[in-house]
C-alpha cells in the first residue's frame, strides 16, 4: 500500500535530517586556530612602535591588537620609556610572542633591562627572525649603530650577507631610527642605505611618533610609531617619495603573510583601516 501524503512528508523529513548529519558543517576558520600550513592562509604579525609609555593609548592599541589574534607581535623599539618593569611596560600589555628591536629609550632607561627581558646581550641585539609563513626579518640596534661608525659598517656588512643568504618569500629590515621620516626626528641618514638593491621587500621603523609611507630608491618604508607615546607632528613638507603622513591616529600595523603574498594594514584603536598596501611574489 503506498504510504499518505503526511507519511511520505515524514519520511521526507528523517531522510533530510539524516543527510545533513551525516555530512561535515561547513564553516570558516576560527581566527583562535593558528595554522601552520601558510600556503594559502596568512600568519598575522602584529607591528608595534614606540609604545612602552604606560599611557592609556598604549592599553588601548595592544587590546585592538590582541582582538586581531597575531601569530606574534614585533616591536620597532622604544618598548619601554619609565624604570618601571618590562613585565609591566610590556608584558601586561602583549601576552603573545614579542620579536623585538631596540630603541634608544631602551638605552636610555638601562639596555641590560631591555636584555634580561628579551633573553638577549650586547651580541645578538641585531639578528634574524625567521617566521614560519616564510617571511624572514633582518633586526638591527641601530642605537648603537648610531654610537659607533665601526658598528654601523660591521651592521652593514652582517645585513649584505643575511639578505643575500636568505631564501625567503619575503625580507623585510627593522631598525627603530628611521631612514626616511617627514616628522620631529627627521630622517637618519646614516642609515639611509640601498636596502631594496641589497634584496629587502619592506624597511620598517619607529622613532617619530606617526605612521608614514614612503616609497624610495626602489623600496618600501614605513614609520609606524604610534603605539602609545605622544604623537608628534608631521612637517608641512613631506620628504620625497611620501605617500603621507598621518599624527592624527594611535594604532598598529598587521602583516598578513602567505607564500606568495605579504599585505599591510595600519589599524587605528578602533580597529578601522587606515593604510595597506601588498608586496606579492
Amino acid at each position: 500500500m503506498a504510504p499518505s501524503g503526511k507519511l511520505r512528508r515524514l519520511l521526507a523529513m528523517a531522510l533530510a535530517l539524516s543527510i545533513s548529519l551525516s555530512l561535515p558543517a561547513c564553516s570558516f576558520p576560527n581566527p583562535a586556530e593558528k595554522s601552520s600550513d601558510y600556503s594559502v592562509s596568512p600568519e598575522v604579525i602584529a607591528v608595534v612602535g614606540d609604545f612602552g609609555s604606560g599611557r592609556a593609548r598604549e592599553g588601548q592599541v595592544a587590546k585592538m591588537v590582541g582582538a586581531h589574534n597575531p601569530n606574534f607581535v614585533l616591536t620597532l623599539g622604544d618598548n619601554n620609556y619609565s624604570k618601571k618593569s618590562y613585565q609591566t611596560m610590556v608584558g601586561r600589555y602583549y601576552p603573545q610572542k614579542i620579536v623585538a628591536a631596540t630603541g634608544n629609550h631602551d638605552y636610555l632607561v638601562g639596555i641590560g633591562r631591555f636584555d634580561a627581558f628579551f633573553k638577549m646581550d650586547m651580541w645578538n641585539r641585531s639578528y634574524v627572525y625567521r617566521a614560519k609563513s616564510g617571511v624572514d626579518f633582518f633586526i638591527l640596534d641601530s642605537t648603537a649603530g648610531l654610537m659607533s661608525r665601526s658598528v654601523r659598517a660591521s651592521q652593514l656588512d652582517w645585513l649584505t650577507a643575511e639578505l643575500k643568504k636568505s631564501r625567503a618569500n619575503f625580507k623585510v629590515v627593522v631598525l627603530h631610527h628611521p631612514p626616511y621620516s617627514s616628522a620631529k626626528h627627521g630622517s637618519t641618514k646614516r642609515y639611509q642605505w640601498a636596502y631594496a638593491d641589497l634584496g629587502a621587500d619592506l624597511v620598517l621603523s619607529g622613532h617619530d611618533h606617526t605612521y608614514e609611507r614612503i616609497i624610495r630608491r626602489g623600496g618600501m618604508y614605513v614609520v609606524n610609531g604610534t603605539g602609545g607615546a605622544k604623537l608628534y607632528k608631521c612637517k608641512k613638507k613631506l620628504v620625497y617619495g611620501s605617500q603621507g603622513c598621518d599624527d592624527k591616529h594611535y594604532g598598529a600595523m598587521f602583516l598578513y603573510v602567505n607564500s606568495y603574498s605579504m599585505k599591510a594594514v595600519f589599524r587605528g584603536t578602533r580597529g578601522q583601516i587606515l593604510d595597506s598596501f601588498s608586496i606579492d611574489k
